[in-house]
């Protein structure tokens, strides 16, 4: 009987996909657990919260250098997979529409880097931290995804990861060494992602055409409103530890980097499974619309459970999870209650999100523009407001504010179709 049920579960491809992929986003998730306390250690809180800012800020960068990729790029894959010619100039134009926007993104960060005080303090970590910018222009994850080939997907984020890792546990002895800490997170990223590159580049046989450069200026302007929503939305996700350093400086940055990487993990986790799900759902939207909307609604609420269960079991486990962490026991009273606090974001972030998908497969791109944008900005002043008034807890607090915002925002946009479907 139970060989029966495992030949059953080894022959169904989503079951299969999904397990694959999953390992590749437990490394995805774990490896952040395993080097924070180390970094904490080695280069204590202040040191943590400025590796945390040059982080945010090559993420932001990334969301220009991605322009659309992950959304609609693979979106058009999922669509036309059986096309080769399609999915070959699709591929060709993203890329080299990519590159385009590095060359732009990079002399903006230099001119920031080198003229900006809050940058310049520390031009060392931002300049290393560009490194996982180049490695996100390389990486074709977004093109996996839109073939739901989820092995190359987990090659990419073990290997990155494990460069990662061994390079921190190798050459971060000091406390001054945190200003390279990025680097090997974006040498990770550059080797596996090269790797990836080189396999679609043989399989495809991916090669520039004649009209290629035409292409990527037109995906530049049909893709510019959606990255500009984008690039708002990476504010509110990652401006805030950039706000705390600046009104709080890098040690209450610090603080806020340990409790937003747990909080992170909840929002890695959603969107590996917005990533992972997005084809199908897109797919099947596209046939059948009431039957694509059960189809989403039924991976949603399975996720939401799964979420609801991983906020109990780290709301239990509030002090030993920060005792992993290296707080100190002077610090342990006030951390449990910015802790408890971040936990609650999650429980919305999941509705969020995937509210977020059905507006992307319902091509209601626009309004996700609209709403994003707007928030966004709302975002900024209500963090700002709150983390100066009300300290560290204030960033989670307009967090938990913002989220259910967008949340209400979006059911009103997407209550008619809600209605349809009934």
């Amino acid at each position: 009987m139970f060989k029966s049920i495992g030949l059953q579960v080894l022959k169904n491809s989503r079951i299969k996909n999904g397990t694959i992929y999953g390992i590749g986003q437990i490394v995805n998730l774990i490896s952040p657990l395993v080097v924070m306390p180390y970094l904490v250690a080695i280069c204590e809180k202040e040191g943590l919260g400025k590796i945390g800012v040059g982080f945010s800020f090559a993420l932001i960068f990334n969301v220009l250098v991605d322009y659309g990729s992950y959304i609609n790029g693979t979106k058009a894959i999922a669509i036309t997979r059986n096309n080769l010619e399609v999915i070959n100039q699709k591929i060709v134009s993203i890329y080299v529409m990519k590159f385009f926007l590095l060359v732009i993104l990079l002399f903006a960060a230099f001119f920031l880097i080198w003229f900006v005080p809050f940058f310049n303090q520390e031009q060392m970590v931002f300049f290393f931290s560009l490194s996982y910018v180049l490695g996100q222009v390389i990486n074709p994850t977004w093109v996996f995804q839109g073939l739901e080939n989820y092995k190359w997907i987990s090659f990419i984020n073990i290997v990155s990861k494990l460069i990662y890792v061994v390079g921190v546990f190798t050459f971060i002895n000091t406390k001054d060494d945190y200003k390279y800490v990025n680097a090997y997170l974006g040498l990770g990223l550059i080797v596996s992602s090269s790797i990836g590159l080189l396999y679609l580049i043989k399989k495809y046989n991916l090669r520039f055409y004649s009209t290629v450069s035409k292409d990527a200026l037109v995906l530049l302007r049909q893709e510019f409103s959606l990255t500009i929503s984008q690039l708002f939305l990476s504010f509110y996700q990652y401006l805030p530890i950039m706000i705390i350093s600046y009104l709080g400086g890098n040690v209450m940055a610090g603080q806020y980097r340990i409790i937003d990487q747990i909080v992170m993990i909840f929002r890695t986790y959603l969107q590996m499974f917005f990533n992972f799900i997005y084809a199908d759902v897109c797919l099947q939207i596209h046939k059948n619309l009431k039957h694509g909307i059960t189809h989403w609604l039924r991976y949603y609420g399975l996720n939401y459970a799964v979420v609801v269960l991983l906020v109990i079991v780290a709301f239990v486990c509030t002090k030993p999870i920060l005792l992993f962490f290296n707080i100190g026991s002077d610090e342990l009273v006030q951390m449990n209650v910015f802790f408890k606090t971040g936990l609650i974001i999650p429980l919305f972030m999941a509705v969020s999100i995937a509210l977020k998908q059905l507006l992307f497969a319902l091509d209601k791109n626009k309004e996700y523009i609209n709403i994003t944008i707007g928030s966004s900005v709302f975002s900024m002043l209500v963090f700002f407001i709150f983390i100066k008034n009300v300290g560290l807890q204030g960033a989670f607090l307009a967090t938990i504010f913002i989220e259910i915002v967008v949340i209400v925002l979006y059911c009103i946009v997407l209550k008619p179709l809600i209605r349809l479907k009934k």
